[in-house]
């Protein structure tokens, strides 16, 4: 009997440092790929035409069989097997000979992290579809999640990137970002999921001018070489007074923080998701404060980034 070939892809997930909504008009972004991500192996199954198996940190998640015109046979999450359909739909419209590709296989997902955190449950779904189906990522997420698509840069990146949409095409620079201050940068979740697809619905009806532009690219350049604590502090908390005033919401340190002893900025969709915090005090004090707020897990940077 002759060995199965089994396919093997990767997509890491993301957070995204700088140029939070403004990414989207332009403004040149500072994204950490993470070292946790999403794998999916593909191997040859007779029957039915397509099962999808899926599991997450907390275990299992969902799975899913679908017949030749991609409508299911059975699942145990209608909502979840709906949406994967409705991408893979999306696939066979750009390439009909995607079919035969999925046809007759089983493919079993693992997500390394929890889908509430916003690390990228959806990014790196479409990344890792693009690889095994041979689709354009930034098409496919076009035509379905939406968002700039710094995401999907960071899926396949190996380093800390620059992402900018020059013309509505996208720039990426892999980059060396290791703050001599590493150990002082933790990411928190604040124990609210956010919804990126409201949130960039939302930013789409407001108006962007280029001073705008040119501030968030100015420090997201200041924030990739600061060597100072202090420094990055402050260009952090610059950052968060722009981005308030433009999406006309409260920056979340002196809403929700403001006695800490140090630097909070929010990542992503405001309002929710993880926060990066800047201190000098010790980790013990971090998790303390941010424990009796409600808000865990807490990494720190040299956790998360990919090394």
């Amino acid at each position: 009997m002759q060995n199965e070939t089994i396919e093997s892809y990767y997509a890491h997930g993301k957070l995204l440092l700088s140029a939070e909504y403004l990414v989207l008009a332009g403004a040149k972004a500072l994204a950490l790929p993470l070292k946790y991500g999403q794998s999916l192996k593909v191997e040859s199954n007779q029957t039915p035409f397509l099962t999808w198996q899926a599991s997450n940190k907390l275990g299992h998640w969902f799975t899913a069989e679908y017949d030749e015109t991609l409508q299911i046979i059975k699942t145990d999450n209608t909502k979840l097997a709906q949406k994967l359909a409705s991408i893979l739909k999306t696939c066979v419209n750009y390439r009909p000979d995607v079919k035969d590709i999925m046809a007759h296989k089983k493919v079993e997902t693992h997500l390394e992290f929890n889908p509430d955190w916003g690390w990228g449950s959806s990014s790196t779904l479409i990344s890792l579809l693009s690889q095994w189906l041979g689709v354009q990522p930034y098409f496919l997420l076009e035509d379905t999640f939406g968002g700039s698509g710094y995401d999907i840069a960071c899926a396949t990146a190996n380093s800390p990137i620059t992402y900018q949409l020059i013309y509505g095409a996208p720039k990426v620079e892999q980059i060396n970002f290791s703050p001599l201050f590493a150990n002082n940068i933790y990411f928190i979740y604040t124990g609210n999921k956010q919804s990126s697809k409201n949130e960039i619905s939302r930013f789409n009806q407001l108006e962007v001018n280029p001073k705008d532009i040119q501030q968030i690219n100015h420090l997201t350049d200041k924030m990739i070489v600061c060597e100072a604590l202090d420094d990055f502090g402050q260009l952090i908390e610059e950052h968060e007074k722009i981005v308030a005033n433009k999406v006309d919401l409260k920056a979340i340190k002196p809403d929700r923080y403001n006695d800490f002893k140090g630097y909070v900025k929010s990542l992503g969709a405001w309002g929710g998701d993880f926060m990066m915090v800047v201190s000098k005090e010790d980790e013990a004090y971090i998790n303390s404060y941010f424990g009796n707020k409600g808000c865990s897990p807490v990494f720190k940077f040299n956790e998360l980034k990919i090394q």
